[in-house]
């Protein structure tokens, strides 16, 4: 039929779940301590980790050594297209691991009758093979998954955010009382960036392998060279560059809050501008991380897809009416 002829033309990618497949287990732990350092003001400082083993990972078991696959083609005697070419042969299984640690310091209170305030700091690290079970093969060498083990996609070693409320003491008329300021402050270092090649012939997967480096790696952080490019250089070996080496841009967000609350006898009224991203401030996306490419090194976009918090100023006023 045309599906056994495509097939026949083409080959064949399998995809299966191993037999042994077992549900992923996580180990979590903390310690912390707390202290009143103030009337109504508590500081906490605390240690947090976490390991995460039997993770969902997606490995290519026809992966070419020294370019041939393991599997060239079904057996003749196959009752499903015998003969037909194999390509890879993906499948998912539980060999994932993780690991997180963090520092995590805190102070929460208020100041005074008007004025409170949140804050909290974060020093962590993760680490793990891969950080989506759902992105497929991932990694570099599917014989050798423990070569993947590195900073997670999603690490962030450092992390601050303060949220400070403010009632504003004015008393009189129902026109100056009931005004609020409300600010929220994140700030958090960048998340790594994966160089890979494009290249497809080691493991059968494109965009997979990393280069070789063969000098430091240079932050430069212009958005035309967000790191110096030059030390990546594609080889026809699997690379010594390990896996998120390089670390993306930061991101720095204000968002600030005014709001008015009045009474008329049983109807509360509540009028409120919110300001998001206050100073405008621009957070780009992750630069190109393919070597050779036109944008290896380049960032073309921001962090956010214009038009969503976080992406550009944006003002929204709202009113409520509570009968």
């Amino acid at each position: 039929d045309t599906a056994g002829r495509l097939a026949g033309t083409t080959g064949l990618a399998p995809f299966t779940v191993d037999p042994n497949f077992t549900n992923a287990t996580t180990q979590s732990w903390n310690v912390n301590v707390q202290t009143e350092v103030l009337r109504n003001v508590a500081v906490m400082v605390g240690y947090f980790g976490s390991r995460g083993s039997q993770l969902r990972i997606t490995r290519n078991l026809n992966q070419p050594t020294n370019g041939v696959r393991p599997f060239s083609s079904l057996s003749p005697s196959s009752p499903i297209l015998p003969g037909t070419p194999l390509g890879n042969i993906m499948q998912i299984e539980s060999s994932g691991r993780s690991s997180y640690r963090g520092l995590w310091a805190s102070l929460r209170g208020r100041v005074a009758d008007a004025f409170s305030i949140t804050a909290s700091y974060t020093l962590a690290s993760s680490h793990d093979y891969n950080s989506l079970n759902n992105q497929g093969v991932v990694v570099q060498n599917s014989y050798d998954l423990p070569g993947d083990w590195g900073p997670s996609d999603y690490d962030v070693r450092h992390r601050a955010v303060a949220t400070a409320v403010y009632q504003l003491p004015f008393k009189g008329t129902p026109l100056v009382e009931g005004w609020q300021i409300a600010l929220i402050v994140q700030a958090q270092s960048g998340s790594p960036v994966n160089i890979v090649t494009s290249s497809s012939v080691l493991n059968g997967i494109a965009n997979t392998v990393r280069p070789d480096v063969t000098g430091p790696l240079t932050t430069i952080g212009s958005v035309q060279r967000w790191f110096d490019t030059a030390p990546f250089v594609a080889a026809n070996h699997f690379g010594n560059l390990h896996r998120n080496a390089v670390v993306g841009p930061r991101f720095d967000n204000t968002d600030l809050s005014v709001s008015k609350m009045t009474s008329l006898q049983r109807t509360r009224v509540e009028l409120r501008v919110d300001v998001f991203n206050v100073f405008n401030h621009p957070n780009f996306g992750q630069p190109g991380n393919i070597v050779g490419s036109r944008n290896f090194g380049v960032i073309t976009n921001t962090r956010f897809p214009t038009g969503e918090l976080g992406s550009s100023r944006q003002i929204q006023c709202s009113a409520r009416i509570t009968l």
